[in-house]
């Protein structure tokens, strides 16, 4: 019994880390924003944090892939083991705490693939918690595993995998990601026995993958901006959006006598009585369109609307210059030239004000306006600063890194 139990543990565990460490390894910057929100003063209060999270969250993907691997191959069971269970405690504790002051509203524990609500993010990492405890207690039974343990471990958590990624998820990248790795450390294994080493194949894999995700865009795009979404539908609210639900609790005098009347939205009906006061709760957020507080905007207009109503639209995103690449700007303006020479409309998109995108202009001698939007909502349409999309009745048509801007099709 002892030994099915810690099998079904380091199966799940295992595999389970493996998938959340590469969705969120596609897209580490995603999950750096998240970590920033943790860090607020309203949260964590750790706000010196901030500037390290980008490096936090590369390295938070690293570890949950490798000891997802570790644990399927049984390697370095004490540390390993014991790193997971501290890992797995912690963010019990942090979603505990996030769920129940209702501080941050989705975690980013599966980035953009998965959104789950604080609660449910709770309840998992208490299941996951569970079962690591299980194999932290007897990690002493673990050892390397031989040939025929490997294909015992290698085949369920492959379907394990393709169970959280492809049948939750739609996403087939973390099966091809963790068949290789495992179908390489099978191979290797036979020829070094070295654990270390064995787990650096691991640690290399995943350096890879967010260093190719990080210096162009993430392989997989879950967000509402992504290639063929329209940005005008996604403004729109799903037909069983829920609307925001409000409290009101009414207090009243009546003949001296104070009387409260709690209500969702009417003025209640007292007689005798005189309204003294009114206190409200939100018991529900309305719920949001997938695309929010996303403008094209200057001081004077809204040229929303225009410009999502038109063809042949290049649209550059940079939401904070002082973080932008001047490299970026200046294959920026080439492509740009060539574009408004096609026919194109070129707009660019910042959060910052007025005369900083006058300045940025005249920098690089651009020949296209910037305007104004929201800078969370323009580091979620894409994580390149700058980067470039093009569209055509506000259908994102391509998407692109300033580093693959040659890519580009006019």
């Amino acid at each position: 019994m002892k030994d099915k139990l810690v099998y079904i543990s380091r199966l799940l565990v295992g595999s389970l880390l493996i998938v959340s460490g590469v969705i969120k390894a596609n897209d580490t910057y995603g999950f750096s924003y998240k970590l920033v929100d943790y860090f607020t003063d309203g949260v964590l209060g750790m706000e010196f944090l901030q500037p390290y999270t980008l490096l936090m969250a590369a390295v938070i993907c690293v570890i949950e892939i490798v000891l997802g691997v570790a644990l399927i191959f049984g390697l370095k069971s004490k540390l390993v083991t014991g790193v997971n269970v501290l890992m797995m405690l912690f963010f019990t504790f942090l979603t505990f705490y996030s769920a129940y002051y209702n501080k941050v509203t989705d975690c980013g524990c599966f980035g953009d693939a998965l959104k789950l609500k604080p609660w449910e993010t709770f309840w998992k990492d208490v299941v996951l918690s569970f079962f690591s405890i299980i194999v932290y207690i007897y990690h002493k039974n673990i050892f390397p595993n031989k040939l025929q343990e490997d294909i015992k471990y290698i085949v369920p958590s492959i379907l394990l995998i393709i169970l959280f990624s492809v049948g939750v998820i739609g996403w087939w990248f973390p099966v091809i990601f963790a068949t290789f790795i495992y179908v390489l450390m099978f191979v290797i294994k036979r020829y070094d026995q070295s654990q270390w080493r064995l787990l650096s194949l691991s640690v290399i894999a995943s350096l890879v993958f967010i260093f190719y995700t990080q210096n162009h865009l993430p392989i997989e795009d879950f967000r509402p901006y992504a290639i063929g979404k329209n940005i005008q539908e996604g403004m729109v609210p799903a037909p069983d959006a829920l609307p925001e639900l409000t409290e009101y609790t009414w207090t009243f005098d009546v003949n001296g006598k104070t009387i409260t009347k709690t209500t969702f939205g009417d003025f209640p009906v007292v007689e005798g009585g005189t309204n003294t006061g009114v206190t409200t709760k939100t018991l529900r957020e309305a719920e949001e369109p997938p695309v929010h507080d996303f403008t094209i905007e200057t001081e004077e207009k809204d040229d929303t609307e225009l410009i999502l109503s038109k063809d042949n639209v290049l649209m550059v995103v940079a939401y904070d210059f002082k973080k932008s690449s001047d490299e970026g700007f200046q294959v920026i303006k080439r492509i740009t030239d060539k574009a408004i020479t096609n026919g194109y409309t070129v707009i660019g998109l910042t959060a910052e004000d007025a005369p900083t995108r006058a300045s940025k202009i005249k920098e690089f001698d651009l020949n296209f306006p910037f305007y104004f939007c929201d800078g969370t909502a323009l580091k979620t349409v894409v994580r390149s600063n700058p980067g470039i999309l093009e569209m055509d009745k506000a259908t994102i048509k391509q998407k692109l890194h300033w580093k693959d801007v040659d890519k580009l099709k006019l």
